[in-house]
């Protein structure tokens, strides 16, 4: 067996172990088989745990294949995604702990559940649902496509990618179907330290054979100017887009709900501050370092006609430059980024989907034993539904997530925000702000317009948000006292 074969294993070796883990973890909570244990780990998460879910759940394969090759394509201008994550931080602060308390209040499971209440709208609830679960789905694809990735190259093409690709999905499917959210939150937190130290692990590999980061930002300054300042060598990063990023990127990473979702698992406000915290820090390692170096050095230690995708980077860069079992060490570290993601996701999805769409209204004719169940055969459907669009992959994985599923989750911003801040808001002008602006987002991306030079999603957001105020404030005169009293009352 050669050392690609040997590699694999070992890395099936680290996923069963994981797994070992997860249903050992799973059967030692007791804690009684229901929708909250499932999906939300009976809302009991503690501070200690917490920042790492937050961690295993924002940081994924991007991190290892995505950020290095968005770095080595469009250069330093790419760093905007770790300023950003400070608005995102803020968020998991101020909105996170506002929905907690009336998640746990009001016994909400999910967006659909607050914006159904809050508005007093069936149609809200099933939108917003829709909108999750679509953009989701390309985000959970593009996780497998990111692994896959990851072991064809470990495997020195002895596993093709198509093989490879059912490695993520069987692990992945087992973790949720098993554990459910009790059983992957000790899972998250061990793979939430794993990736940190393969991704720290993979930058000093990168640095070694460039010479340290003084001689790596001179020969990229020498060689490729353009990759240290805006808007990069193809121009991707000028003022609107750079604008993105800061306005409409971070409510679209808030508003994933494997992401959203960890606010409402959290013990107490002590463990979410916690979480907010790890966002930004996370960040700064992964994208405002190792990430980086790793894309730079790439320019400098892989001849181009190599890199047929960008985000090979660095699995090529470690199997030519890091003692093999360094390698899979980081690659197994990406892997643990990928399926804590994934997990995160399937778990998120199937709730959506088996909560808020098919038992909506009826949740309370079944049991809990047949709720789960139904939940567990929706993993299983999204699964295959995520593995068959990822078996034909696009070029740049951070380019469709931010570009599709981060915009399309970001619509349900404003009628979010809208609804825990202003009394005034109505559920008229939340359905033709989301509605309106989501129509727009697809038109403008199907269609390829760009009005005025400003990208479509600017457009949908904007003339979103427009609405929801317009709407709402022509029809201020309309009774409003249930809104007031349950949701602007001591929470």
């Amino acid at each position: 067996m050669n050392k690609g074969l040997i590699s694999v294993v070992i890395v099936l070796a680290y996923l069963t172990f994981m797994l070992v883990i997860t249903v050992a973890n799973g059967r030692k909570k007791k804690i009684a088989e229901n929708a909250v244990s499932f999906f939300l780990a009976g809302r009991g998460v503690s501070a200690i745990l917490l920042p790492l879910v937050m961690i295993a759940a924002v940081q994924s394969t991007f991190a290892f294949l995505g950020a290095p090759g968005m770095y080595y394509t469009h250069g330093v201008s790419f760093m905007v995604l770790v300023l950003s994550q400070v608005w995102v931080a803020l968020m998991v602060l101020y909105f996170g702990n506002k929905i907690r308390k009336l998640a746990k209040k009001n016994g909400y499971l999910s967006i659909g559940d607050y914006f159904a209440d809050r508005y007093d709208s069936p149609y809200m609830k099933v939108l917003a649902s829709i909108i999750s679960v679509v953009m989701t789905m390309v985000f959970l694809a593009m996780q497998y496509v990111g692994t896959a990735r990851a072991l064809a190259v470990l495997s020195g093409g002895a596993v093709p990618y198509n093989i490879a690709i059912l490695i993520p999905v069987i692990f992945s499917l087992l973790y949720v179907i098993i554990g459910g959210a009790k059983g992957i939150v000790l899972l998250d937190a061990i793979q939430a330290i794993i990736l940190l130290t393969g991704i720290l692990v993979a930058a000093w590999v990168a640095l070694r054979p460039v010479g340290g980061i003084q001689a790596l930002f001179q020969n990229t300054a020498e060689s490729i100017p353009a990759l240290l300042s805006r808007p990069g060598p193809r121009g991707l990063y000028g003022n609107q887009y750079w604008i993105m990023q800061f306005i409409v990127l971070p409510f679209g990473i808030w508003l994933c709900p494997h992401v959203w979702r960890v606010s409402l698992m959290a013990k107490d406000e002590k463990a979410l501050s916690r979480s907010a915290i790890s966002i930004p820090v996370s960040q700064v390692l992964i994208y405002g370092f190792a990430a980086m170096f790793v894309g730079f050095a790439g320019h400098q230690l892989i001849n181009p006609a190599d890199v047929t995708a960008a985000d090979n980077i660095l699995p090529l860069m470690m199997t030519r430059h890091a003692h093999w079992l360094i390698v899979v060490f980081i690659l197994a570290a990406a892997m643990s980024a990928g399926v804590s993601t994934m997990t995160a996701m399937l778990l998120v999805t199937s709730q959506i989907v088996s909560q808020d769409i098919i038992l909506y209204g009826r949740k309370a004719k079944i049991s809990d034993k047949q709720n789960i169940l139904i939940s567990r055969i929706i993993v299983l459907v999204m699964t295959m539904i995520a593995s068959g669009i990822a078996l034909n992959p696009p070029q740049t994985l951070v380019q469709v997530v931010q570009d599709v599923a981060y915009t399309g989750l970001a619509q349900l911003a404003p009628p979010f925000v809208a609804g825990l801040y202003w009394k005034g808001a109505r559920k008229e002008g939340v359905i033709a702000g989301l509605t309106v602006g989501t129509i727009i987002l697809f038109a403008t991306r199907i269609l390829r317009l760009s009005p005025f030079g400003w990208p479509g999603f600017m457009w949908a957001f904007a003339i979103n948000i427009v609405l929801v105020v317009g709407v709402s404030l022509a029809l201020k005169n309309r009774d409003n006292s249930r809104v007031e009293e349950k949701f602007f009352s001591a929470v």
